[in-house]
């Protein structure tokens, strides 16, 4: 393991010392970073899991989860008791049920637990009295929580991220804990939205002391009504029991799940499960460990298709870009004796089954194909959804060579547009849409061709995509002209980022276009927009790009422009209009 040099030096000098003292597994492996140190709080022991078949050949989601050393041996806790954690994530793996990840257990600090896992935010509303008491008899008047999350934040998380095999961004880091550790779990998500993408938070110990009280849990209303993250991007899973210490919690939980409701939470990233007969323990805690790590890491189930036939190929490799899920749509009375035109689309988990997708919409690709289908109005087609990466999606997707064109100055007006806004839109990755195409045609075209009956030449290869799934089709059929004959962008994301202000990026993409757009004799391109939500960015844009378009010779024969008043972004406004874009590039 490449760990920096003066923890490698403190890891093997203390390696002989501590064989005895790791927690004995029943799968996967520990490396223990002993008396990990920190400017912030006291010095503990980290100990990271990883499972049997880590390799630094692929990366890792990362769950931060405290109590570390009540999580993998009961023979080696105070309690003899622990929450299974090795077993649960290792059963959920195999499973193939949630995403890779490793498990970073971060040791409490004994006698100062308290004072870094009561939210010190919480301390601000109340009365001066009660906080007084509070301090002196819970806090030992040293409240320090903001000071732990420092110390996870900008010294563990920074070197888990240099020094193993993960995804460092926000939808790949999750923070988890029961009682005091579910407290601060959902203040970590609170304060720090942008680092952690999901909390799990069991028995959470609303009262924060082990008697009934009302000051405490008002003054967590009070900061979730201001500080709740946001819930696009975040899942919060949260619990309690009806024995021992949670009997306390469920008056308070029942008022939190009313303000994440009224938050814009819903079942898709919020999650309150009640308990019954169980209590405030590591075993009963070990028993339904399961349910919240599924609900933050768990894979989508495959998609179902009403019409036609889906083959699913799971995690297809790529030299280029990291591995991802590709479906496969055959038509209604595919036929191997024939052959067909194949249609690359983008965003592929989103394309057919609303059950599965994580805003319960979708495309709903075969029944508008089929329908064409059936009425003779379209060729029969092999659709190829690709998924995307999640984490890369925008690295994936956001048009390179336009991008790398901007001077340096320009660029950090990019970055800094999209922080103003909130938005990591790079996620820590590169911008790598080259190797994204290079994957499609150099790969993943070759697969397809040599596995199903089709039609390889360029005109009978299209692709198509939304939002920045539309850039990259544009981008994809001026880079590779040989290969595709006809692109569909629609609500094509031409800002790249989120705002229009201080942002190049547009007229440097139409730069592009004027030296790159193939010819109009043997290409067919469409763009459409709405003009709500994020689709009220464009409408400008694209006419500006319209008149780019006429510029270089295209005509309604091979082009066409779409605009869509009243719609918006999403999955539902596109299932409305597919049939416009598949008519105009596989029209019989």
């Amino acid at each position: 393991m490449k760990f920096e040099h003066l923890a490698l030096c403190l890891f093997l000098t203390s390696a002989t010392a501590q064989a005895q003292q790791l927690p004995q597994l029943a799968s996967g492996s520990i490396q223990r970073l002993e008396n990990f140190a920190s400017k912030y709080v006291d010095a503990r022991n980290i100990d990271v899991w990883m499972p049997a078949d880590y390799t630094y050949g692929k990366k890792y989601n990362v769950v931060y989860m405290h109590d570390g050393q009540m999580l993998f041996d009961a023979s080696k806790t105070w309690n003899q008791q622990e929450w299974q954690v090795d077993e649960t994530f290792t059963q959920l793996l195999q499973e193939k049920k949630i995403e890779r990840c490793i498990v970073v257990g971060i040791w409490n600090n004994g006698q100062y637990r308290h004072s870094e896992y009561f939210p010190q935010a919480f301390l601000n509303t109340l009365t001066p009295v009660f906080r007084s008491a509070f301090l002196a008899n819970e806090l030992q008047n040293k409240p320090q929580s903001d000071a732990y999350l420092k110390f996870i934040v900008e010294e563990l998380k920074p070197f888990i991220d240099r020094n193993f095999s993960t995804y460092p961004d926000k939808d790949a880091t999750f923070i988890m804990g029961s009682s005091m550790g579910g407290l601060i779990s959902m203040y970590a998500i609170s304060e720090y939205p942008e680092v952690f993408g999901g909390a799990a938070c069991l028995s959470v110990a609303w009262v924060a002391k082990t008697e009934k009280n009302f000051e405490l849990p008002l003054a967590a209303f009070n900061y979730l009504q201001k500080k709740t993250p946001a819930p696009f991007g975040h899942k919060i899973y949260m619990d309690h029991g009806t024995t021992e210490m949670d009997t306390m919690y469920g008056v308070y939980q029942d008022f939190v799940d009313i303000l994440m409701q009224n938050k814009g939470f819903g079942p898709g990233n919020f999650k309150s499960a009640v308990y019954p007969g169980t209590g405030h323990n590591e075993k009963d805690w070990a028993a339904r460990l399961s349910v919240p790590v599924y609900f933050l890491l768990g894979k989508p189930p495959l998609q179902q298709v009403a019409f036609g036939k889906l083959d699913h190929y799971a995690d297809f490799q790529s030299k280029y870009v990291t591995e991802r899920n590709v479906d496969v749509w055959l038509p209604e009375k595919y036929d191997p004796a024939k052959k067909y035109p194949v249609l690359y689309m983008h965003d592929g988990q989103m394309l057919y089954d609303p059950t599965t997708s994580w805003n319960r919409t979708s495309w709903n690709v075969d029944d508008v194909l089929t329908d064409l289908s059936r009425a003779q109005m379209v060729k029969d087609v092999i659709v190829v959804g690709i998924w995307n990466g999640g984490k890369t999606r925008h690295a994936d997707y956001f048009p390179q060579k336009p991008f790398e064109g901007l001077s340096a100055e320009k660029k950090e007006m990019m970055y800094a547009a999209a922080r103003a806004n909130g938005v990591s839109v790079f996620n820590h990755y590169e911008i790598h849409s080259d190797d994204y195409l290079k994957f499609i045609v150099t790969e993943l075209k070759p697969f397809i061709d040599k596995t199903y009956p089709t039609l390889p030449d360029r005109k009978n290869t299209f692709m198509a995509g939304s939002s920045m799934g539309g850039l990259i089709s544009l981008y994809a059929i001026c880079e590779y002209p040989a290969i595709f004959g006809g692109a569909a962008c629609l609500s094509t994301h031409w800002p790249g980022i989120f705002t229009l202000e201080n942002n190049p990026f547009p007229s440097a993409f139409q730069d592009y276009l004027r030296l790159y757009l193939p010819n109009p004799k043997n290409h067919s391109i469409y763009l459409d927009c709405g003009d709500q939500t994020l689709d009220a960015l464009y409408p400008t844009i694209q006419k500006q790009v319209d008149a780019l378009m006429r510029m270089k010779g295209f005509t309604a024969k091979n082009w066409m422009t779409k605009y869509f008043p009243g719609e918006d972004h999403s999955e539902k406004a596109w299932n409305k209009r597919l049939d416009v874009p598949m008519l105009f590039l596989l029209k019989k």
